[in-house]
C-alpha cells in the first residue's frame, strides 16, 4: 500500500480518497498542509487498485478498501484519530470507524457516499446494464471526468457493496461527525448527507451544504472551508 505519513501530535488525521481518485488530490494536500502547520500527525494513502498502490480498481471492493483503512489505523498510527473521507472514502471511513470505535474520535465526510454501489449504481442501471453485469460480470459506464477513460464496474463491487450497506439502519458511532456536501453534486445527491446524519447514533453531527458546490469540492474556497471545519473538529478533541 502506498502512503505518506507525518509524525506529530494527536489526534492525528487520516485522509481517505474517493473512487478512481488517489492520495495526491487537492483535499489530501490541503489537510496535510494543515497538519504540518499544527505539528499534527497525518496519513494519506492509496486504496487497493488506486494511485500507486498495487492491483486494479476493478479487482477491489468496499470490504477490501475498508480493510485497507483499518490496516492504516492499526499499523501506521497511534492514539486517537480523526478520519476524513471523500465520496467512497466517506463510506470507507464510516466502516473503519465502526470497527475501531476505540481509536476513531471524530469523522468528516466530504460528499460522503455510503451505499453508492446500491443506491447510485444498481438502482440507476437500465435493464440492459443489469443483464450485462449479471451475465458478463461487468458493466461499462461513461466517465464524466475523463470521457476517453470509461469506468468498468464489476459484479464483485455491487455484490460486495450489499454486505456493507449503512443507510438502512443505525450507524452506531458516538463520535462527532462533520458532513460537507455540495448541492450541485451530480454524483452524490445532497440529501445523502441528511440520510447519514439521520442514521448516525451521535448527536454531535453538523452538515454544511454548499449551494454551488459540485462533487469534488476542490476549489480554493472549498478547500479553505474543509480545512477550517476539520481544524475546529480536531481542536475540540484536544
Amino acid at each position: 500500500m502506498a502512503y505518506h505519513r507525518l509524525e506529530g501530535k494527536g489526534p492525528g488525521i487520516i485522509f481517505l480518497h474517493g473512487f478512481h481518485s488517489d492520495m495526491e488530490g487537492g483535499k489530501a494536500l490541503a489537510l496535510e498542509n494543515l497538519c504540518k502547520n499544527q505539528g499534527r500527525a497525518f496519513v494519506r494513502f492509496d486504496l487497493f487498485g488506486h494511485g500507486k498502490s498495487s492491483g486494479r480498481v476493478e479487482d477491489g471492493c468496499v470490504s477490501r478498501w475498508a480493510d485497507d483503512a483499518v490496516a492504516v489505523l492499526d499499523e501506521l498510527t497511534q492514539g486517537p484519530q480523526v478520519l476524513v473521507g471523500s465520496s467512497l472514502g466517506g463510506w470507507v471511513a464510516l466502516l473503519a470507524a465502526l470497527r475501531r470505535r476505540d481509536r476513531v474520535v471524530g469523522l468528516a465526510g466530504i460528499a460522503a457516499a455510503p451505499d453508492f454501489t446500491e443506491d447510485l449504481m444498481w438502482a440507476e442501471f437500465t435493464a440492459e446494464q443489469r443483464r450485462d453485469l449479471l451475465e458478463k460480470g461487468e458493466v461499462v459506464l461513461p466517465n464524466c471526468y475523463e470521457p476517453d477513460n470509461p469506468w468498468t464496474v464489476p459484479r464483485l463491487l455491487i455484490e460486495d457493496g450489499r454486505n456493507n450497506l449503512l443507510l438502512g439502519d443505525c450507524i452506531n458511532l458516538a463520535c462527532p461527525v462533520r458532513l460537507i456536501q455540495g448541492q450541485k453534486d451530480a454524483d452524490v445527491p445532497w440529501k445523502t448527507a441528511l440520510k447519514i446524519a439521520d442514521c448516525l447514533a451521535s448527536d454531535d453531527v453538523e452538515i454544511t451544504l454548499i449551494k454551488d458546490g459540485d462533487h469534488r469540492l476542490s476549489r480554493d474556497q472549498d478547500l479553505a472551508r474543509m480545512t477550517a471545519i476539520v481544524a475546529r473538529l480536531v481542536d475540540g478533541l484536544e
